[in-house]
């Protein structure tokens, strides 16, 4: 299944559960659930990885910490968030969308 936007996301699952392991990664940078819950619906789809039912978004943080969360959608059901990062200036462009381009 291809994902177009993140409405269209979030309009194919009932439920949104973020992982164990999202919660921790998150913990390591000070942020809470409801920081990650806040960026998924506030974000924006920035990649697609349909071969693994997954999405990158790009979202703000209650406080408006920029936040990068991948979602698995593979269940019927939910979309998981499966980890979270702070994007690093130096993997991400200065939008933190769209990564540098590499060299030859």
């Amino acid at each position: 299944m291809y994902v177009y936007n993140l409405d269209h996301l979030l309009r194919i699952r009932d439920s949104l559960r973020v992982s164990l392991h999202a919660l921790l990664e998150g913990y390591k940078d000070g942020l809470s659930s409801k920081d990650i819950v806040h960026a998924i619906w506030n974000g924006e789809v920035i990649e697609r990885y349909p071969e693994r039912n997954r999405v990158l978004i790009k979202g703000p943080t209650r406080s408006s910490i920029p936040l990068h969360i991948v979602c698995d959608y593979a269940d019927h059901d939910e979309i998981v968030a499966v980890t979270v990062y702070i994007p690093s200036r130096s993997t991400w462009a200065a939008d933190l969308v769209r990564r540098p381009a590499k060299q030859a």
